[in-house]
């Protein structure tokens, strides 16, 4: 354990960049690491026709995901 670094959060609630594209459409939020899953998962399965990105590119003028405790 290095006390100069914090540790990280564990996965589910680590912070991810969640990207849902479909043709000129892109839409980018910030959401735990479980709920841009679940997300990704039932939107690609739902509509294959999006593209949908979860990454770790964060930055601090992303929204959180809307509605995003209906994914908890």
């Amino acid at each position: 354990m290095n006390p100069g670094n914090p540790p990280e959060p564990p996965g589910p609630r680590r912070i991810r960049h969640i990207r849902i594209e479909s043709g000129a459409l892109r839409l980018d939020y910030r959401a735990s690491s479980e709920q841009a899953e679940s997300v990704a998962d039932h939107l690609t399965r739902r509509f294959p026709e999006l593209t949908v990105t979860v990454d770790d590119e964060l930055h601090d003028d992303l929204p959180p995901l809307p509605c995003a405790q209906l994914w908890d």
